[in-house]
């Protein structure tokens, strides 16, 4: 495997991109500083934390062209991206000593999704575990558009999607669809609201019909994403059915 400078550059604009949108708005310090971060317990449960953790892992993930199946060379792959992830994040930290803070705590969440993605080189299984994301719709027309998207976390749920029919015995996998995955995922609040924890289906786009050049680059990037889909949602000690949740 080889890192693929084209990514490392795509994904290291549009983090870019994310930090420009998250500092507007926000005033810079006079000077550098570090976070006050008195519990950070409360950070890790911070809705901030899932954007952090999946940025890594789609960084680390991104950076990485597939040349030959040999394990070694997957692993070594693997630290070598997780590295460039862990570059981007520790500059955005940096950054954002001039705003909010240089947070060490966001470093070592950033350092938990990059991880995840070696993890997976080390065990095969977890390659059937994808940390996704998804975005109510509302987010984008409340909060003029893609700043919306990203700093509105009352509209963000962060998940993890299992492809379930690879994990079953072969005679069960027979009537599990192979793109319906199982996804478990938290929307948090923040401000002491309750976060609301999700069970359901979606489709993973990547095993989706088609095999054009273009549609396989869609597919590849929309798999992902958690696509709406029917979910069990239990906030707080009220749990409900929701047809299509975002």
């Amino acid at each position: 495997m080889q890192v693929n400078r084209v990514t490392i550059a795509t994904q290291t604009v549009m983090s870019g991109l994310a930090t420009a949108l998250e500092y507007e708005g926000t005033t810079r310090s006079a000077g550098w500083r570090m976070a006050h971060e008195p519990n950070r317990a409360v950070i890790l449960a911070d809705p901030s934390s899932h954007l952090h953790a999946l940025g890594t892992y789609h960084i680390a993930r991104a950076a990485v062209t597939p040349t030959c199946g040999d394990q070694g060379a997957r692993r070594r792959a693997a630290w070598r991206s997780a590295s460039v992830a862990m570059t981007v994040g520790l500059a955005k930290e940096v950054a954002d000593g001039y705003y909010n803070g240089f947070s060490p705590t966001d470093l070592a969440v950033d350092a938990l999704g990059a991880g995840y993605a070696v993890a997976q080189a080390y065990v095969p299984v977890l390659e059937k575990v994808t940390p996704s994301f998804s975005v109510a719709p509302r987010a984008v027309f409340r909060r003029r558009g893609p700043r919306g998207a990203l700093m509105d976390y009352s509209q963000q749920t962060a998940w993890l999607s299992t492809n379930v029919h690879d994990l079953l015995p072969r005679s069960a996998a027979k009537v599990w669809p192979s793109p319906v995955r199982l996804s478990v995922g938290r929307r948090a609040f923040g401000g002491g609201t309750p976060s609301e924890y999700v069970l359901g289906l979606d489709l993973d786009a990547e095993r989706l019909p088609g095999n054009h050049p273009a549609w396989m680059r869609v597919k590849k990037a929309l798999h992902n994403l958690r696509l709406p889909g029917p979910a069990l949602v239990y906030t707080g000690n009220k749990t409900s059915l929701i047809g299509l949740y975002w």
